[in-house]
């Protein structure tokens, strides 16, 4: 049977299958754009869950190589905005391509004239339908709910979107586009030797790790939006764990204040961005609450997950499977059932929320 463990896995294919295709995969999209292309005033990314954090992650990176203001929302928030600009660019993210409100939301701006692109894994969902065009994730099913290579995907296809947006419009030339997929292409080779660490480490520290009353995530840059999929992945699918995710200053303001012993911090780092950050609230964690990891660079001891991150811009990539590995790991040793979609007990929120279209 196919596990959790198997699609974290299983995002090396995919994404490179992406990488292969980068350029086809958004030939549509700029054909439909046309003209419009070179008169874009913005992008804003709706999406929920872990196409939200996909945006999170992806979005600084986005503006760097479109030159665009790139914001993000979640539905419920953005279908408030008042000033909706025709120019702008409005991309729609779900995997499934079934979410009600996302497909609600996305329909009234089509109504209002407004060129809307989704990002999604069936061309033949309500999502990609209503849309004026759709770039597919390229995943194919993915079994599990807990979204894993979907949400990589997303990542890497947000970043190539804005990355053709700024080949066509001349913000990048050809040279830098090809350094930017050679980049990505860094990132997804280093991917199964973070597994492989990651799993060699839960192996050592599962059961102190198991013993936590949170688990809190940390990170900077597009690593806060990891931090933030780390405690979503660790809440749906553990379910045992008070989890978050923060920017790592932000969370050293009023967050640090209800640190209790049994807490564990964990901040994501890239040996770059906030690095006194990261290590300040793990040293305190260490410290104080009992046990604290540094994930990735700048470790303080041997205690720390430490593993080299060898790409610019696609570093999340990279990070992702330490925090996904840790969600299927805790609900393992809890003994936790992580079931396929198709075959899982329905859990109890079910009989109260549908978001989705059948």
């Amino acid at each position: 049977m196919v596990t959790m463990l198997d699609c974290i896995k299983r995002t090396v294919p995919a994404a490179q299958n992406l990488f292969d295709k980068a350029q086809s995969n958004t030939d549509e999209l700029v054909l439909a754009l046309g003209e419009r292309i070179n008169h874009l005033s913005e992008i804003n990314i709706i999406s929920s869950g872990s196409s939200h954090n996909a945006a999170l992650t992806a979005s600084l990176f986005m503006e760097k190589v479109s030159g665009l203001q790139v914001h993000s929302y979640v539905p419920n928030d953005f279908k408030r905005k008042s000033v909706l600009p025709k120019d702008a660019l409005y991309i729609f993210v779900s995997q499934s391509g079934t979410s009600t409100l996302l497909e609600k939301t996305l329909r009234e701006l089509m109504d209002k004239g407004c060129f809307t692109v989704a990002v999604t894994d069936f061309e033949d969902s309500p999502i990609s339908t209503a849309a004026s065009t759709n770039v597919p994730l390229l995943v194919g099913n993915e079994e599990f709910g807990y979204r894993t290579v979907g949400f990589c995907c997303s990542i890497i296809v947000l970043q190539l979107i804005a990355m053709r947006i700024g080949l066509e419009t001349g913000k990048i030339s050809t040279s830098e586009y090809n350094d930017y997929i050679e980049d990505g292409r860094k990132a997804i080779k280093n991917h199964p030797q973070v597994v492989e660490k990651t799993l060699s480490w839960f192996e050592k520290y599962g059961d102190r790790l198991k013993e936590s009353n949170s688990v809190i995530y940390y990170g900077s840059d597009s690593l806060f939006g990891i931090a933030v999929e780390g405690a979503l992945k660790l809440l749906e699918t553990a379910k045992l764990y008070l989890s978050i995710g923060y920017e790592a200053e932000d969370g050293l303001h009023g967050p640090n204040l209800g640190f209790n012993e049994g807490d564990t911090v964990i901040a994501l780092c890239d040996g770059i961005d906030d690095v006194d950050y990261a290590q300040s609230v793990v040293r305190f964690g260490k410290a104080e609450l009992g046990q604290a990891y540094m994930f990735g660079a700048a470790p303080l001891d041997e205690d720390d997950l430490q593993f080299e991150i060898v790409s610019n811009d696609f570093k999340a990539i990279e990070v992702a499977p330490a925090v996904e590995i840790i969600a299927y790991e805790l609900a393992m040793i809890n003994d936790v059932p992580v079931e396929p979609s198709a075959t899982r007990t329905p859990h109890s929120s079910a009989k109260y929320f549908q978001m989705h279209s059948k």
